[in-house]
């Protein structure tokens, strides 16, 4: 059956095995990687969450030149599966609807900067398992008619590793960026989070004293950490290497810093 195109998405798109935004004479034949899409909340291509849990997800589609963006999204038990894992869920203004058990746009989400991101929630099953996030996103011309001139792609699908939190005896390990690299004064880190998730940070320095803690509490898809230069009790950390580190419940986020005074 041919696929028909539609300004208000469409659902059933986001299996790699599928014939895509294509086919039927749509949106191009063929995947095109000038369109991109990453999870915000994804470490190393993985996200983990207990089971019965509520996750904010977020996916950010990116295109040089095209000025707005379709999407469709789903959870399912398999990376290439038609069967639904958990619950997805709208968040209020984001342009999303659901249909088919599936999430999809209302209309083409304009582009800032050449990306344009979807949120929504994820409730996971109380099964314990590995489920697979799939997306596909069409990068259009905005000219109300399918074609070659729209660049569809999909996202590489994201394993969800639903366990319970006391069977989890590893971190994911990610590197993120310090800026600026080197500083006079302050730095600062941002990571990815979900709201209410608790964070430790520690500057430690190079050889491997910690500098300073503090323990804070996301309260939005990011998080951002100022660190201004100085020891817990105030006082100036002398210039040289440092790594700042972020560790929740499931990961380990650091980066490097360098003081010079």
């Amino acid at each position: 059956m041919p696929l028909i195109a539609s300004s208000g998405g469409q659902t059933g798109r986001t299996s790699t095995v599928s014939s895509g935004c294509g086919g039927g004479g749509c949106h191009g034949s063929s995947a095109n990687t000038a369109t991109t899409l990453r999870v915000q909340q994804a470490v190393d291509g993985k996200i983990s969450v207990t089971p019965g849990s509520q996750t904010t997800i977020t996916v950010i589609v990116a295109h040089a030149t095209r000025p707005a963006a379709g999407v469709n999204i789903a959870v399912k038990t398999t990376a290439t599966s038609s069967t639904a894992a958990g619950t997805l869920a709208l968040i209020a203004g984001e342009g999303l609807r659901i249909s088919a058990g599936e999430l999809t746009h209302s209309t083409p989400k304009s582009f800032t900067a050449g990306e344009t991101s979807f949120s929504f929630t994820w409730t996971a099953p109380t099964t314990p398992g590995t489920y697979f996030l799939r997306a596909i996103s069409n990068a259009v011309n905005r000219d109300g008619s399918p074609g070659t001139a729209d660049h569809w792609n999909w996202l590489a699908p994201i394993q969800i590793v639903v366990s319970e939190a006391s069977s989890v005896n590893e971190y994911s390990i990610v590197d993120v960026s310090v800026a600026p690299v080197p500083s006079h004064e302050s730095v600062s880190i941002t990571v990815p989070s979900t709201s209410g998730e608790k964070l430790r940070i520690s500057i430690v320095d190079q050889v491997g004293a910690i500098v300073s803690t503090n323990e804070e509490t996301a309260s939005g898809d990011s998080f951002r950490y100022v660190w201004d230069g100085r020891r817990s009790d105030g006082s100036l950390a002398p210039q040289g290497h440092y790594i700042v580190s972020i560790l929740s419940e499931r990961r380990l986020m650091k980066g490097r810093a360098i003081i010079i005074r």
